[in-house]
């Protein structure tokens, strides 16, 4: 209780709320019973409560955010969905890592990704909003996407229909337009950096990777690898720092093989047997897998995938107008605003990858000392009204039952449906209703009295201080 207050997470009187719902219900008491609670009443997320549990007080904020859970992890950093402390919007802040933070190659190329981003205003491309620092951490305030990714997508849903996956190439092609003739070469274009919202519009995210300008001088090395083994150009396997518009073509192309078939192009055992196929061996037919195929989509996904560049489309504004007449070819009515896209992918809470520190983004190592005893003074709880009280919600953060004996109160619940009552027994049965009633009500009262004496006289040994600070009057509670 008190680390969840110590990390700003929720008020005093939110949680005095909680623990009257979770008394009422049950008096036995524990620290999982009150993160169920507030999970449950929507006061904390489950990625939230499990740091708390875990003893972290620290890592939950930053800047003018408060982190509600790691969303994934993109070229450059670390993304977090985020709330605005004071707006209450919610945002996608991507953080550069720790371990990244003192190294001055990686900070130029994360400036480099908030300037390409900057650069960038479409309505299939993610919106940056913001680069700040906060506590020695670098971010950047991005749009956030309530949706999924394409490659989450097929895995779950199944392979798209050729009109699905037109649709969103016309979509994507819409956006790296945009970009090319800024200047912008996305350099990792893969499904799962394709999002796709509840309304089937496609955005265009992670410009990790981006790099403004064709011509030499980026800031990568010249033996880095920039992209993925699946669905990377090969003339950007041999020279990231060199590539074009069309190495986005290639890429592109090989993402819609993936929508149509459910895997990449091309597979190996290792990267390297999978690079070297993107340089030597022939484009598979997506008709071979999909007969349904239209073979005009297929002809394209072809030229898309040409092993040498000036064989591919030249921009993404050429292949734009190519896709656009492909329409004619597949049956109408099968854009991605009817594929059904489950409410729970864009809100459920999964556990961090292991690459994400599961800490959160401000590093906190060592768990909190603060001790587990609850030194709050619950003396101005409000009286509890058996009658109204509501049941506390079930949280999805534990599995665990509530009750030793899961089965006693349908069993009560038969049992009381069981016979019709007499019409003479009726008045004995409802005083000795009445009298037991009135005595566990009693007993409640007193246990719960005795708990707040308790409480309440551990608190008058540790009083406030008050301090001056810039002439404002500040409460400080000590531990």
């Amino acid at each position: 209780m008190r680390r969840s207050m110590h990390a700003g997470l929720v008020e005093l009187a939110d949680i005095k709320k909680v623990v009257v719902s979770l008394m009422a219900e049950d008096m036995r008491f524990s620290p999982e019973r009150l993160a169920d609670g507030l999970v449950g009443a929507n006061l904390l997320t489950p990625w939230q409560a499990r740091k708390l549990l875990t003893g972290k007080a620290k890592g939950f904020h930053l800047g003018n955010y408060k982190l509600m859970r790691p969303l994934g992890k993109g070229g450059m950093g670390v993304v977090f969905l985020a709330k605005h402390s004071v707006m209450n919007r919610l945002m996608a802040l991507k953080i550069l890592p720790a371990e990244a933070s003192k190294d001055a190659r990686r900070i130029e190329r994360f400036k480099e990704e908030a300037r390409a981003s900057a650069k960038l205003e479409h309505p299939n491309i993610v919106q940056a909003f913001d680069f700040s620092e906060a506590d020695g951490k670098l971010y950047i305030v991005m749009e956030y996407i309530e949706g999924v990714d394409l490659h989450r997508a097929v895995v779950r849903d199944g392979v798209m229909s050729p009109a699905e996956s037109l649709d969103a190439m016309i979509q994507s092609t819409d956006a790296l337009a945009h970009a090319h003739q800024r200047g912008i070469v996305h350099r990792d274009i893969k499904p799962s950096n394709l999002l796709l919202r509840a309304d089937g519009v496609i955005k265009v995210s992670d410009m990790g990777l981006a790099r403004i300008g064709y011509s030499a001088g980026s800031s990568d090395s010249p033996n880095r690898l920039t992209g993925t083994a699946d669905f990377i150009a090969p003339e950007q396997a041999i020279d990231s720092q060199t590539v074009d518009a069309r190495a986005d073509i290639y890429s592109l192309g090989c993402t819609w093989y993936f929508l149509l078939c459910g895997r990449p192009p091309f597979t190996g055992s290792n990267v390297a047997q999978r690079l070297a196929k993107h340089q030597t061996a022939p484009v598979p037919t997506v008709s071979a897998v999909r007969p349904d195929c239209p073979k005009a989509i297929a002809e394209l996904i072809q030229k898309m995938m040409a092993k040498r560049p000036e064989d591919r489309p030249a921009s993404a504004a050429e292949l734009l107008p190519q896709l656009k007449r492909l329409r004619g070819t597949v049956a109408k009515g099968g854009d991605l605003s009817g594929r059904h896209i489950s409410s729970r992918v864009a809100t459920e809470d999964i556990p961090s990858p292991s690459s994400i520190d599961d800490s959160g983004p401000l590093k906190d190592s060592s768990t909190s000392t603060m001790s587990d005893s609850l030194d709050i003074d619950f003396g101005s709880l409000p009286p509890v009204d058996l009658s109204t009280l509501p049941q506390a919600p079930v949280s999805p953060l534990s599995t665990s039952q509530q009750f030793k004996n899961p089965s006693a109160r349908p069993a009560a619940a038969a049992a009381g449906k069981s016979a019709p009552a007499t019409t003479s027994g009726d008045t004995s049965q409802s005083i000795l209703l009445g009298v037991g009633l009135a005595l566990s009500t009693l007993a409640l009262l007193v246990v719960v009295g005795i708990t707040f004496y308790q409480l309440t006289k551990e608190e008058k040994k540790e009083r406030p201080l008050r301090s001056m600070e810039s002439g404002k009057e500040i409460v400080v509670l000590q531990d």
